[in-house]
Protein backbone atom coordinates (compact mmCIF):
# COMPACT_ATOMS: atom_id res chain seq x y z
CA UNK A 1 0.00 0.00 0.00
CA UNK A 2 2.96 1.88 0.24
CA UNK A 3 3.25 1.99 -3.21
CA UNK A 4 -0.27 3.05 -3.66
CA UNK A 5 0.27 6.61 -1.49
CA UNK A 6 3.17 7.61 -3.49
CA UNK A 7 1.82 7.07 -6.99
CA UNK A 8 -1.15 9.28 -5.44
CA UNK A 9 1.34 11.97 -4.16
CA UNK A 10 2.80 12.08 -7.05
CA UNK A 11 -0.79 13.00 -9.23
CA UNK A 12 -1.97 15.55 -6.94
CA UNK A 13 1.43 16.97 -7.17
CA UNK A 14 0.99 17.93 -10.79
CA UNK A 15 -1.66 20.18 -10.10
CA UNK A 16 -4.70 20.04 -12.83
CA UNK A 17 -2.79 18.50 -15.04
CA UNK A 18 -2.41 14.85 -15.78
CA UNK A 19 1.82 13.01 -14.30
CA UNK A 20 3.49 11.15 -16.89
CA UNK A 21 0.92 7.67 -17.35
CA UNK A 22 4.65 6.14 -17.54
CA UNK A 23 5.56 7.12 -13.97
CA UNK A 24 3.07 5.04 -12.32
CA UNK A 25 4.69 2.18 -14.14
CA UNK A 26 7.99 2.18 -13.04
CA UNK A 27 9.36 1.10 -10.28
CA UNK A 28 9.77 2.99 -6.97
CA UNK A 29 13.23 3.64 -4.72
CA UNK A 30 13.09 4.73 -1.50
CA UNK A 31 15.66 5.92 0.20
CA UNK A 32 16.21 7.41 3.93
CA UNK A 33 19.05 6.84 6.35
CA UNK A 34 16.92 4.91 8.55
CA UNK A 35 13.61 3.80 9.13
CA UNK A 36 11.98 2.89 12.04
CA UNK A 37 8.04 1.74 12.51
CA UNK A 38 5.32 -0.83 12.68
CA UNK A 39 2.27 -1.41 9.94
CA UNK A 40 0.58 1.84 11.63
CA UNK A 41 3.63 4.11 11.27
CA UNK A 42 7.05 4.07 9.16
CA UNK A 43 9.34 7.05 9.65
CA UNK A 44 11.88 7.93 6.82
CA UNK A 45 14.82 9.47 8.58
CA UNK A 46 17.49 11.66 7.08
CA UNK A 47 18.04 12.49 3.47
CA UNK A 48 14.98 10.66 1.83
CA UNK A 49 14.79 10.32 -1.54
CA UNK A 50 12.07 8.95 -3.54
CA UNK A 51 12.51 8.31 -7.39
CA UNK A 52 9.67 6.59 -9.75
CA UNK A 53 9.94 7.68 -13.34
CA UNK A 54 10.47 11.41 -13.81
CA UNK A 55 8.75 11.95 -10.01
CA UNK A 56 12.00 12.88 -7.88
CA UNK A 57 10.47 13.53 -3.90
CA UNK A 58 13.65 14.99 -1.47
CA UNK A 59 12.86 15.81 2.18
CA UNK A 60 14.90 15.42 5.57
CA UNK A 61 12.08 13.13 7.02
CA UNK A 62 8.85 10.82 5.63
CA UNK A 63 6.27 9.68 7.75
CA UNK A 64 3.63 7.04 6.15
CA UNK A 65 0.54 6.20 8.29
CA UNK A 66 -1.83 3.52 8.20
CA UNK A 67 -5.33 2.91 8.93
CA UNK A 68 -6.97 -0.23 8.91
CA UNK A 69 -4.23 -1.78 6.15
CA UNK A 70 -4.39 1.50 4.28
CA UNK A 71 -2.29 4.30 3.99
CA UNK A 72 -4.32 7.17 5.19
CA UNK A 73 -1.49 9.88 5.95
CA UNK A 74 1.79 10.64 4.06
CA UNK A 75 4.03 13.77 4.87
CA UNK A 76 7.11 15.07 3.85
CA UNK A 77 9.17 17.71 5.72
CA UNK A 78 12.26 19.47 4.93
CA UNK A 79 14.39 22.84 4.78
CA UNK A 80 12.78 22.21 2.42
CA UNK A 81 10.74 19.55 1.09
CA UNK A 82 11.10 19.42 -2.71
CA UNK A 83 9.03 17.26 -5.69
CA UNK A 84 9.39 17.44 -8.84
CA UNK A 85 7.79 15.65 -12.03
CA UNK A 86 7.42 15.65 -15.77
CA UNK A 87 3.61 16.71 -16.52
CA UNK A 88 1.92 15.29 -19.67
CA UNK A 89 2.28 17.98 -22.29
CA UNK A 90 3.57 20.58 -19.98
CA UNK A 91 7.38 19.97 -18.66
CA UNK A 92 8.70 19.47 -15.36
CA UNK A 93 6.63 20.90 -12.38
CA UNK A 94 8.17 22.08 -9.28
CA UNK A 95 7.19 22.12 -5.59
CA UNK A 96 8.99 22.76 -2.19
CA UNK A 97 7.30 23.49 1.20
CA UNK A 98 8.19 22.78 4.61
CA UNK A 99 6.02 20.62 4.63
CA UNK A 100 4.07 18.17 2.29
CA UNK A 101 1.13 16.46 3.79
CA UNK A 102 -1.63 14.09 1.71
CA UNK A 103 -4.51 13.14 3.68
CA UNK A 104 -5.77 10.18 1.79
CA UNK A 105 -9.26 10.22 3.68
CA UNK A 106 -10.08 13.57 2.75
CA UNK A 107 -8.35 13.97 -0.62
CA UNK A 108 -6.28 16.96 0.13
CA UNK A 109 -2.64 17.68 -0.36
CA UNK A 110 -1.80 20.56 2.17
CA UNK A 111 1.83 22.35 1.48
CA UNK A 112 2.45 24.63 4.28
CA UNK A 113 5.61 26.90 4.94
CA UNK A 114 6.97 29.13 2.25
CA UNK A 115 5.28 26.78 -0.88
CA UNK A 116 6.14 27.75 -3.93
CA UNK A 117 4.70 25.72 -7.22
CA UNK A 118 7.14 26.23 -10.36
CA UNK A 119 5.23 25.35 -13.47
CA UNK A 120 6.56 26.16 -17.25
CA UNK A 121 3.11 29.11 -17.49
CA UNK A 122 3.63 30.21 -14.50
CA UNK A 123 4.21 29.79 -10.47
CA UNK A 124 2.55 30.32 -7.20
CA UNK A 125 4.09 31.58 -3.60
CA UNK A 126 2.11 31.06 -0.42
CA UNK A 127 2.69 30.07 3.02
CA UNK A 128 -0.27 27.64 2.22
CA UNK A 129 -2.08 26.00 -0.23
CA UNK A 130 -4.60 23.67 -0.62
CA UNK A 131 -5.66 21.09 -3.15
CA UNK A 132 -8.51 19.43 -3.16
CA UNK A 133 -7.68 16.10 -5.26
CA UNK A 134 -11.34 15.36 -6.15
CA UNK A 135 -12.20 18.57 -7.68
CA UNK A 136 -8.75 19.93 -8.59
CA UNK A 137 -9.95 22.87 -6.44
CA UNK A 138 -6.54 25.01 -5.04
CA UNK A 139 -7.44 26.92 -2.24
CA UNK A 140 -4.12 29.51 -0.97
CA UNK A 141 -3.64 31.44 1.13
CA UNK A 142 -3.14 31.43 5.14
CA UNK A 143 -4.84 34.09 7.55
CA UNK A 144 -2.36 37.43 7.51
CA UNK A 145 -1.09 35.90 4.57
CA UNK A 146 -0.68 37.03 0.88
CA UNK A 147 -0.57 34.60 -2.38
CA UNK A 148 1.85 35.68 -5.61
CA UNK A 149 1.04 34.16 -8.83
CA UNK A 150 3.09 34.66 -12.21
CA UNK A 151 1.42 34.05 -15.39
CA UNK A 152 3.87 33.63 -18.67
CA UNK A 153 2.42 34.86 -21.64
CA UNK A 154 1.53 32.07 -24.14
CA UNK A 155 4.42 31.21 -26.53
CA UNK A 156 3.71 32.76 -30.27
CA UNK A 157 3.51 30.30 -32.49
CA UNK A 158 6.04 30.01 -35.44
Amino acid sequence: MINRSWTLLLLLAAFQASALKTDREQEMSVKSDRSTGNTERTELLGSVEIDQGSLKIRADTGIVEQANGEVSRVVFSGAPATLQQEVEDQGLMRAQAANIEYLLSQDIVVLTGGVVIERPRGNMRSERIVYHVDSGLLDAGSEGGRVQMTIKPKSAKN
